[in-house]
């Protein structure tokens, strides 16, 4: 008779810690397209830092929802919010503030709340989580970007190891989203602009990616965008450069045509 061997026990799942109420402080309209909230309160303290390209989820109970969280998923008086993800742009440990960067691009649960915020308004925020944390042997990091990615972008710049080299590309709507990408690092962007050139989303970032030569040194991709030109850009990497897997890191941030597109798309399908 064979023997039996017994199933191994299932592992607990990691609880999430629930989301943490804070308050808006400051909204400020910084390009056309883009407004920075800071978020202030009790609750942010140990917050962070996040790492760079890490992402948040903010909830948006409804209107007049007395709306508290007791534990992962779980609520005393009502379902879970809607949320929508974004990156924790910057902690400020001493301050005890947190600032996220919202690019505006039609209507939506987080714009429509945008429009109204003003000091003192309270939100949930969840996380941070995700990230990459840069090898510190890159001698180059190549950093492509659209509109969405922009701040983790900034992040990438501000968590370079020393004598790496960015190669930056980010596609945008016009010249209005031109911006330094972070206030302490300096960086000359290569500009994409889909306005001027009539381009589908993407589009313009892929062919960025396919025309550079490949830097010279130990060179790392960091790619950020729509998500089905991510797996594009990294099936052309992986496929007609011969890039190792472990080269390459590829979030897709949102897809064309869904809304509130899932945060853990690496592309690895």
């Amino acid at each position: 008779m064979p023997e039996i061997k017994e199933a191994p026990a299932p592992q607990p799942q990691k609880k999430r810690a629930p989301p943490r109420r804070a308050q808006v402080a400051r909204v400020e309209q910084v390009l056309p397209r883009l407004t920075r909230v800071t978020f202030g309160g009790d609750e942010l303290a140990g917050f962070g830092p996040a790492k760079p390209g890490g992402h948040i989820k903010l909830l948006f109970p409804e209107p007049g929802v007395d709306w508290q969280p007791v534990g992962r998923g779980e609520t005393s008086n009502a379902p879970r919010p809607p949320s929508r993800t974004y990156t924790p742009r910057r902690f400020d440990a001493a301050q005890g503030t947190l600032e996220v960067e919202f690019v505006l691009h039609g209507d939506g649960i987080a714009t429509n709340w945008l429009e109204q915020a003003k000091p003192g308004d309270p939100l949930f925020i969840g996380g941070p989580g995700g990230g990459y944390d840069i090898p510190e042997d890159a001698e180059a990091l190549v950093l492509l970007a659209d509109d969405t990615a922009l701040p983790a972008t900034g992040m990438m710049l501000e968590a370079l190891p020393d004598g790496c080299l960015p190669y930056v590309f980010c596609e945008v709507t016009d010249t209005d989203d031109n911006r330094p990408l972070s206030p302490d690092v300096p960086s000359t962007p290569n500009w994409l602009y889909r306005a001027e050139n009539n381009a589908r989303p993407g589009s313009l970032l892929e062919e960025a990616a396919k025309a550079l030569e490949t830097p010279p040194g130990n060179c790392y991709w960091w790619i950020a965008c729509e998500a089905a030109t991510m797996r594009r850009i990294r099936q052309h990497l992986l496929k007609e450069r011969g890039i190792e897997l472990s080269h390459i890191h590829s979030r897709g941030y949102w897809k064309l045509g869904e809304e509130n597109y899932p945060d853990h798309d690496y592309g690895n399908d």
